[in-house]
């Protein structure tokens, strides 16, 4: 397994204006992460990703700025925002400054949560 830490790549959650649509979809929770609708998901300061052997992002992580858990996915109802991409492992190194991280840290932090 491969393991990225990076900066997230948008703006905080009260910057963030919800189209009528959105607001439909997050007030009835049929997102893909109801537990953790977009102003969750956006206040995400960092990210933690675990990938698999092809590259393929499996679990992830959200963290403050404080390096506090908010919120990690897949977990129960939440499928996952970056697992739910196009995305592989070379491309979080090439279109973040991504740092790579051991084993022993991703899942200390998936076990805070």
């Amino acid at each position: 397994m491969k393991f990225l830490l990076f900066k997230s790549p948008w703006e905080k959650a009260e910057n963030i204006k919800f189209n009528f649509i959105e607001r439909i979809i997050f007030a009835l929770k049929l997102s893909s992460n109801p537990d953790y609708d977009r102003n969750k998901i956006n206040d995400a300061i960092y990210w933690i990703v675990e990938f698999d052997e092809d590259g393929i992002p499996i679990r992830e992580i959200g963290l403050d700025e404080n390096d506090n858990v908010i919120l990690k996915m897949p977990y129960k109802k939440n499928y996952g925002y970056w697992i739910d991409n196009n995305m592989k492992y070379q491309d979080f190194i090439s279109h973040f400054d991504a740092k790579k991280i051991d084993e022993k840290y991703f899942n200390e932090k998936w076990q805070e949560y």
